[in-house]
């Protein structure tokens, strides 16, 4: 038995299925990488690992970083070197489904994030544009309950430093024409700060920052998961 059959049954043995889709990601990411081909993780997978959530059925969503993701190399790594099921785009391993987007339309490239994982490193789709398009959905085109709570635990964990957040980057995202959600950042950043005080997740509890570096995430420490629990629960006893 081979090291990616090995893998495999690792991953298949992972009953969270969040974090199941994350050790995926390395692998693929890792296989890929060895072709010449950077994927980069977005949509639901990627606002998980910044916002410290789990998914009942995760999606491992994946476009290209760099490099050309041509179809005979998709079928090779995804068909031959890990028995996968389905087409070109859309695929199953390990119970966990896998889409390839193409090409990642990114306005700041260099704030991706790369998150160490047992197969291979991830690079994240920056939490600053995440956090922008999840605001924007929040308010338009008419108020969205789901979308508000995402921006929130997002803007929660930016400000207790869960992971590095350039404000000034995401500030900047929110006053563009394609956004034109200024003042919308500010209010729930307000609210998030708030949040944030009352759970006591504030940075620097312990004399030090908790924060991630920029360029690499390290898996999940258990305490912020907590304190992203405690806001949660917040968000849900408390109207917005």
């Amino acid at each position: 038995m081979g090291r990616i059959d090995d893998a495999l049954l690792t991953l298949a043995a992972i009953e969270d299925k969040t974090e199941r889709t994350m050790q995926l990601a390395g692998l693929i990411s890792t296989l890929f990488k060895l072709k010449g081909v950077v994927l980069i993780v977005t949509g639901q997978l990627a606002f998980d690992s910044y916002a410290n959530a789990t998914s009942d059925k995760p999606e491992l969503e994946l476009a290209t970083f760099s490099g050309k993701l041509a179809p005979r190399t998709v079928l090779e790594i995804m068909r031959g070197q890990l028995a996968a099921k389905g087409t070109l785009h859309h695929w199953m391993v390990a119970g966990i489904p896998v889409r390839f987007l193409g090409d990642a339309d990114i306005v700041f490239r260099e704030l991706c994030r790369d998150f160490v994982t047992e197969h291979g490193v991830v690079k994240l789709f920056p939490a600053e544009e995440i956090t922008a398009e999840r605001i924007l959905s929040a308010v338009f085109p008419a108020p969205n309950a789901e979308s508000q709570t995402q921006a929130r635990l997002l803007l929660i964990n930016g400000l207790s430093e869960a992971f590095h957040m350039d404000w000034t980057v995401l500030n900047d995202l929110c006053h563009r024409a394609e956004y034109r959600v200024g003042e919308e950042l500010a209010q729930m950043r307000r609210a998030a700060k708030k949040d944030v005080d009352a759970i006591g997740a504030s940075p620097d509890q312990l004399g030090r920052p908790i924060a991630f570096p920029q360029d690499e995430l390290s898996p999940k420490p258990k305490a912020m998961r907590s304190a992203s629990e405690k806001a949660l629960d917040s968000i849900i006893n408390n109207e917005f």
